[in-house]
């Protein structure tokens, strides 16, 4: 793929960040970004970080130190991915409720078909280094993503899965930039994986706004328990989270939960033109 321009994948990657929540070795976060400069991404986001700043990332990060003055440091991990359209939770654990779970190659060039078509953000998120994502952070992803490893030792320390998952996006990146100068290396997609949207799709940050109006909706409406509402809340946001919905879809939905909410409190008012 020698007629790839450099500059241009950096340019698509540069739509991906790599999120690291609670890192407890700064160590970690100077390989992470030696890796990230190696596939030519360029955005981390720290989650309240054990240590920062610390000079074993300097030193671990070792010719990508100009990474470092572009980092951002968020308290919460809504706020580090609340531009974000689409977002990946890494796990190696199976939970509670099953969410959609792609393999590190997939993930990827999903993400850069949405980079590359729609120009949407991405996050991949990476947990602490003990004991990773809480299903709570992990629910705030549409996807999870797990690299597949020797069952019989599949240890990986996160540095090294970061490597690893932008490796597979700047795959991604070269792979769809050398079909769109080859149309003739496309594969064949279905019309539903090719539309091109009318409307942006909603951020994560809307999203979040989203699922408290739809919980609140189904509680007046007493078919959400609040003291006891089991899984439903998940399987919302396992639900809408696959769909991705657009501006017009987003504010359609919502303009329904009202109508219901304002119904079922009798003061919805019918208007002349509805009459």
């Amino acid at each position: 793929m020698s007629h790839i321009d450099n500059a241009a994948v950096s340019a698509h990657l540069s739509h991906v960040r790599i999120v690291m929540v609670n890192t407890t070795l700064p160590a970690n976060i100077g390989s992470a970004l030696r890796a990230m400069k190696t596939m030519g991404l360029s955005k981390l986001v720290l989650v309240s970080p054990k240590t920062y700043p610390h000079p074993d990332i300097n030193a671990l990060a070792a010719g990508a130190t100009d990474l470092i003055d572009q980092i951002e440091i968020v308290e919460t991990l809504e706020d580090a991915i609340k531009d974000c359209h689409i977002v990946f939770g890494t796990s190696a654990r199976s939970r509670t409720i099953p969410w959609p779970l792609l393999d590190a190659r997939p993930a990827a060039e999903k993400s850069l078909k949405a980079v590359i078509d729609d120009k949407q953000q991405v996050a991949v998120i990476f947990g602490r280094e003990d004991r990773g994502l809480t299903n709570e952070e992990l629910a705030l992803a549409n996807f999870h993503v797990t690299i597949p490893v020797n069952t019989d030792y599949g240890v990986l320390n996160v540095a090294q899965a970061i490597q690893i998952i932008c490796y597979e996006m700047r795959m991604a990146a070269m792979d769809k930039m050398g079909k769109e100068v080859n149309p003739e290396a496309t594969m064949h997609v279905t019309e539903t994986e090719d539309m091109q949207w009318d409307e942006p799709l909603v951020t994560h940050e809307q999203m979040e706004q989203f699922y408290p109006h739809i919980e609140k909706m189904l509680a007046e409406i007493e078919f959400l328990d609040p003291k006891n509402p089991r899984l439903l809340p998940l399987r919302l946001r396992r639900l809408f989270g696959r769909i991705q919905l657009d501006r017009m879809e987003y504010h359609l939905l919502r303009g329904i939960f009202s109508r219901v909410q304002a119904l079922n409190n009798g003061t919805w008012k019918q208007s002349k033109s509805e009459k």
